[in-house]
């Protein structure tokens, strides 16, 4: 993954009471800003605002991602 690639991460949809607790996760299209293999903690921009997140939770957006995000923008205008 390099800066400016569409990624594919997981967020937490309501925020845990307890660490412990199960969350309930979706996956969101973002910008890939900024990722450094050694920190393995990627930097993406998702809806005006910067999150930080681990590695583990991102990958690179395929075709039908970005198709569906196409179609999300375009309908949004």
């Amino acid at each position: 993954m390099k800066a400016g690639d569409l990624v594919r991460f997981r967020k937490e949809r309501w925020k845990r009471e307890h660490p412990e607790d199960c969350g309930i996760w979706d996956w969101k299209l973002g910008l890939l800003v900024e990722y450094h293999t050694w920190e393995k903690v990627a930097t993406i921009l998702y809806e005006g605002e910067i999150l930080r997140i681990a590695a583990s939770f991102v990958e690179k957006a395929g075709k039908k991602d970005e198709l569906m995000w196409k179609s999300k923008l375009q309908n949004n205008e």
